[in-house]
């Protein structure tokens, strides 16, 4: 609050301390006192209103820097008034009593909302595990009951879109609360990558894409294998969808470095072009490839992105326009202790 402002807040107040100078000043001029006397008189009333103000405007100007710094570091700045500096004016009391009925009211109406948002993904989830049963079956009498192969494979191939359709709309459902779905334990990359691409066998021959899959040792990490599992196969489904129809390949690499683990999956497919390449991780996004290719949804990345940030996951991409795009994890490794703590015991004296 600046001493300018706050005096022309006050101008009312200064002008009737002026007109009341002036007034008693002429009146001690008739009353026959001097003109020193009546100076030294206006000279103290000046002094008396300019203290007045100026300790008003600190107390006023210290108040509401403290409001500001506690408002500043609230992560819910409607819950201000829990946290308001005590205050003996009338004026801040009636101020507090207000704000605080409206934090009242914007807190019922987050848990409403909140509340609203519950019922919808506990909804969701119910419904995608009761679509994963008659899928489950379907593969089971596509199995037993189709001869023809190449029936077969296309009926797998729109059941695989299905269910991978079904995982994505589960794990969109599910960001808000990721928190209680996790399970950071031991996961072995080779593993993971292995399962994943066995998952999308059939989808990867029907396409006529070869994986190449490097990899010196078995690198272990620790995070959430499943949502891992989800992220890699949202990549590996985009790297098909965006393949070239004649000698496509898509490359699986894991690098270890000093601090971090690098899983990189790189195609040869029609790539991104450079201006949309910045946005592919936004929500909705398809880009001009998006139009050429009318499966896709912007969805796949930007679950891959928002999932990787709640792990601690840097996803970097990389392409160049019909001719590759690679998708890089980046883990950072966990330092654990290697030796233990000894125990050390102190005889008596």
């Amino acid at each position: 609050m600046k001493f300018s402002d706050y005096c022309m807040d006050k101008i009312i107040l200064i002008l009737l301390n002026i007109v009341g100078m002036l007034c008693i000043s002429e009146y001690l001029g008739m009353a026959g006192n001097t003109a020193s006397t009546i100076i030294l008189i206006d000279i103290l009333w000046f002094i008396i209103l300019c203290s007045c103000i100026t300790v008003c405007w600190y107390r006023r100007n210290k108040y509401f820097l403290e409001l500001n710094n506690r408002v500043n570091v609230l992560e819910q700045p409607w819950l201000v008034s829990e946290v308001m500096p005590v205050s003996f004016s009338l004026e801040d009391k009636e101020y507090q009593k207000v704000i605080h009925n409206i934090g009242a009211a914007v807190i019922g109406e987050i848990h409403r909302i909140e509340d609203g948002q519950k019922e919808y993904e506990e909804y969701i989830e119910n419904w995608i595990h009761e679509v994963k049963t008659p899928i489950t079956f379907l593969y089971l009498l596509i199995n037993n009951n189709i001869n023809d192969e190449f029936i077969k494979k296309e009926i797998v191939m729109e059941l695989k879109r299905i269910e991978n359709d079904v995982e994505s709309a589960l794990y969109y459902a599910r960001l808000g609360t990721a928190y209680k779905d996790y399970l950071v334990q031991k996961v072995k990359l080779n593993a993971v990558i292995t399962d994943v691409i066995s998952s999308n066998r059939i989808l990867l021959m029907n396409n006529k894409i070869q994986v190449g899959f490097i990899c010196d040792k078995d690198i272990v990490i620790y995070s959430d294998c499943k949502w891992i599992k989800f992220m890699l196969n949202q990549v590996l489904v985009n790297s098909v969808k965006y393949s070239p129809k004649k000698n496509a390949r898509i490359n699986i690499k894991i690098i270890e470095k000093d601090t971090t683990v690098e899983l990189s999956i790189e195609d040869n497919g029609i790539g991104i072009c450079k201006e949309d390449l910045p946005r592919i991780f936004e929500k909705g996004f398809t880009g001009r490839n998006g139009h050429i290719v009318s499966k896709s949804t912007g969805i796949g990345l930007y679950l891959v992105k928002k999932m990787a940030e709640k792990l601690d996951i840097e996803v970097i991409a990389d392409s160049v326009e019909n001719k590759y795009t690679i998708i890089i994890f980046c883990f950072k490794k966990k330092i654990f202790l290697k030796k233990p703590f000894k125990i050390v015991r102190f005889k008596k004296e």
